[in-house]
């Protein structure tokens, strides 16, 4: 379970994605969606992207039998369409939700054959949102996120001795 890494599973399964593939997605990392733009904007000759929030939103919890750490993990699916161009926005859209689909298959594989031991055994592939985006979102792009969350265990038991003067 310590050695199960969300981000680096996410990042693997676009990279192996066969479609993924074929239409050259790029796999990039950002820190929150206000950098997607400019990191679109590196990739000139790039017109699809899986983009990989690298930061999480997290809380810690309480749930009967123990703490818990819940993190939240945002990845977007991104491709090019011609501009003003409703049709090949449609056809952008579609894939983007067809690569979605795939990933989600994937997720649901995985955990069930237990493919990581139990590193994705808190992770909450039964309940994932997604958004699709606007028109207007990105710049002569389309596509959505989504969000998975992964809930540990944590170890809040207290040790004096990581303080003085207790």
């Amino acid at each position: 379970m310590a050695d199960f890494d969300p981000i680096e599973y996410i990042e693997n399964m676009a990279e192996a994605n066969k479609l993924c593939k074929e239409l050259q997605f790029a796999t990039v990392f950002a820190s929150g969606p206000d950098n997607i733009e400019g990191i679109m904007a590196d990739y000139r000759k790039v017109e699809n992207f899986i983009v990989i929030d690298d930061t999480t939103d997290n809380h810690v919890h309480a749930n009967g039998s123990g703490f818990f750490t819940k993190s939240v993990y945002t990845v977007w699916i991104l491709a090019g369409y011609k501009y003003n161009d409703s049709n090949d926005r449609k056809k952008k859209m579609n894939l983007c939700r067809t690569i979605f689909r795939q990933f989600l298959s994937k997720m649901v594989s995985d955990k069930a054959r237990m493919v990581y031991g139990r590193g994705m055994y808190y992770m909450n592939i039964e309940n994932i949102y997604y958004h699709e985006l606007g028109r207007y979102s990105f710049n002569g792009a389309t596509g959505l996120y989504f969000m998975v969350e992964n809930d540990v265990p944590t170890n809040l038991v207290f040790n004096a001795d990581e303080w003085e003067n207790v």
